[in-house]
């Protein structure tokens, strides 16, 4: 029985291995289905990734910021206080000190471009106040959400404390954006990108004396920042930005630029995705990922690989439509005639 079954095997495996040179074996039922499977699965997962990688690059605005609504300044000042005073005292006193004259947990309030536009940027923001005086100060970090009213009254009160700092500048929109992008591009894009989404410094503390926060690492993005408070930034020079005062840059240059990193946060895209808005990296990534991916795949699902072909045709060589081999008839040799080697 062992015999039997050992000459069956030896059998099978002459027949196996004596297959003649350019032989097809016949399809068998349903090996058709398998690279339409294969390719239809292909597809799906290069629309999968397009779709992630299109989700990845599109700007969405910040999520919600978790904050404490603080008491109405009106029903913690009564009818004959100030509301500023009283909010000024509550929040940012412990740090600041009682009249502004700074702490060793926080700076003064008065000195330098220390005023009313500085407190309203930190404050408008949201930078400010911080949970502890060594978190950093970045947008949205605040704890406590003021209303505009409120806002305006910790600006008021501090202004009547002795404060030399810029005032809360007016923008004015102008219609043409041409000269603020040059602007932009000439003293702000080295920082903050030419497209307004940071980039990265050292780690160097502005100035001397307490400090407000850690060290900052990065430029922010400005894509989220309304023109008010690109104005602002641009006259009090928040952590390691630069201060360009008036004899530096003039009003109208304060609006073109404000007006166009404005822009930048809402540009039009008639180049379609977005990608990001960061330039040729996200753009050469799709190009070569989804490009190239795509040519591929159209190639595997045009083309025909060895032992795909239909039964029949030759090794090696491609059928025609018509069922025809591709190589061209032979000349007929008349009878008799002498054929050269």
């Amino acid at each position: 029985m062992k015999g039997a079954a050992r000459r069956g095997v030896t059998r099978s495996w002459r027949a196996w291995t004596t297959v003649e040179v350019g032989h097809v074996f016949p399809r068998r039922r349903g090996a058709r289905s398998a690279p339409r499977l294969l390719r239809v699965a292909t597809a799906a997962a290069f629309a999968g990734l397009f779709l992630c990688v299109g989700a990845s690059c599109t700007n969405r605005p910040p999520g919600p910021y978790a904050a404490i609504p603080p008491v109405p300044a009106a029903e913690a000042a009564g009818p004959s206080g100030d509301p500023g005073r009283v909010l000024y005292l509550r929040d940012c006193a412990w740090c600041h000190g009682a009249s502004a004259e700074g702490t060793p947990r926080g700076p003064d309030l008065k000195s330098g471009t220390k005023g009313p536009a500085d407190v309203d940027f930190v404050l408008r923001t949201r930078r400010m106040p911080l949970r502890r005086p060594d978190d950093p100060m970045r947008r949205g970090a605040a704890t406590t959400t003021y209303s505009g009213a409120d806002r305006r009254a910790i600006v008021a009160y501090l202004a009547t404390l002795g404060q030399h700092g810029p005032p809360v500048p007016e923008v004015a929109k102008p219609p043409a954006l041409a000269h603020g992008a040059e602007l932009y591009l000439a003293n702000c894009a080295a920082c903050h990108s030419a497209t307004g989404i940071g980039g990265t410094l050292s780690a160097a503390q502005k100035g001397a004396g307490p400090a407000s926060g850690a060290p900052e690492t990065y430029a922010p993005p400005v894509t989220s920042s309304s023109a008010v408070e690109v104005a602002e930034a641009i006259r009090v020079g928040p952590g390691t930005m630069p201060v360009f005062g008036p004899d530096t840059m003039s009003d109208d240059d304060v609006d073109a630029i404000a007006a166009y990193v404005e822009y930048l946060g809402r540009p039009a895209d008639p180049g379609g995705l977005a990608a990001g808005h960061i330039g040729p990296v996200s753009e050469g990534a799709v190009g070569w990922i989804i490009g190239l991916g795509m040519l591929l795949a159209v190639c595997r699902w045009i083309g025909t690989r060895t032992g795909e072909e239909p039964a029949g045709a030759p090794a090696g060589e491609a059928p025609r439509a018509d069922g025809s081999s591709g190589e061209a008839p032979a000349a007929a040799v008349p009878a008799g005639a002498e054929v050269d080697a």
